[in-house]
């Protein structure tokens, strides 16, 4: 790993690891959820079109709410496969992805191909890294992707390599479920492939100011998230904030890359109309994705 990730890193591990001091409240008394929720929702987003990209885009839009707590197959904000869930650890397959780029938003872009919509399919292990028996949490997470881009107009898919990322989650009732503090730390790495696919330069797309670059595989950034959610009777609402250090990247010197440094922050609000009558309790309760921007915003 590089040394300013390495410092940066050193920062968010320490950030995180005040929180489990206070590691002592109870569960709630009744664990249980219902088996599958439905309602509408909205969400907001602000965020760089690409991690290091020199153009940020807003944006909201409606989505049909909908939770389900299956124990082989799950759903919240994205699809899961249960592969594996005990009390501490979780096993499945998983996906993220990201949205359109159009090049002719981008100063850095100008003139080069759009960047189609991706979608990274894989296993994620996750390891519940404090006392089970205790309402707050600190979790372990490693997952590894292959990433596919694809294209709307013909629905046709090509393979961008490979990403992994290894994080650290820390969650704090501060109300019960009414009120839910989230911190979270995560290292990325991808290949060439991956990272080339969003900083290479091509030769007969070089320019002044713009030469010709490809991207090495390796480490790709490192990031930082706060936020808060919870419930009140059939209301569901989320807030986060979020920066990634791009310093000491394997594209470090892409063309492409027009700032090491970036934030993001989203929020998203729902209302439940309907939900079953019976009740689940998960083996565990490893964190939702609610850092991220979800399957259906893509």
């Amino acid at each position: 790993m590089t040394q300013p990730a390495s410092r940066f890193v050193s920062a968010l591990l320490l950030c995180i690891g005040a929180t489990p001091a206070g590691f002592g409240a109870e569960l709630d008394a009744d664990p249980s959820l219902p088996l599958w929720e439905l309602g509408l929702g909205a969400a907001a987003y602000y965020q760089p079109n690409y991690p290091g990209s020199d153009v940020r885009s807003a944006t909201a839009f409606p989505f049909p709410y909908f939770i389900y707590r299956g124990r082989w197959l799950r759903f919240d904000r994205g699809l899961q496969g249960i592969l594996l869930e005990t009390e501490r650890t979780k096993l499945t397959i998983s996906a993220g992805g990201t949205s359109l780029v159009e090049s002719d938003d981008s100063d850095a872009r100008d003139g080069m191909p759009d960047l189609d919509r991706t979608i990274a399919i894989g296993p994620a292990f996750s390891l519940l890294l404090s006392d089970p028996g205790r309402s707050d949490s600190l979790w372990g997470r490693l997952a590894v992707r292959t990433s596919y881009s694809y294209d709307t107009d013909n629905w046709t898919f090509k393979q961008r390599g490979w990403l992994a990322d290894a994080r650290l989650r820390a969650q704090r009732p501060l109300l019960g479920p009414r009120l839910r503090l989230s911190a979270e730390a995560g290292l990325r790495f991808a290949d060439s492939a991956n990272n080339g696919y969003f900083y290479n330069v091509s030769p007969e797309y070089a320019r002044p100011g713009r030469p010709a670059y490809d991207a090495d595989g390796g480490y790709a950034g490192a990031r930082l998230a706060l936020g808060l959610d919870g419930r009140w009777n059939r209301l569901r609402w989320s807030v986060y904030g979020a920066y990634l250090n791009l310093d000491g990247t394997a594209f470090k010197d892409s063309p492409l890359l027009d700032s090491h440094h970036d934030f993001s922050v989203g929020a998203s609000v729902s209302w439940v109309f309907l939900q079953s009558k019976r009740r689940v309790t998960p083996k565990n309760s490893s964190p939702e994705e609610y850092f991220e921007t979800p399957l259906f915003g893509l």
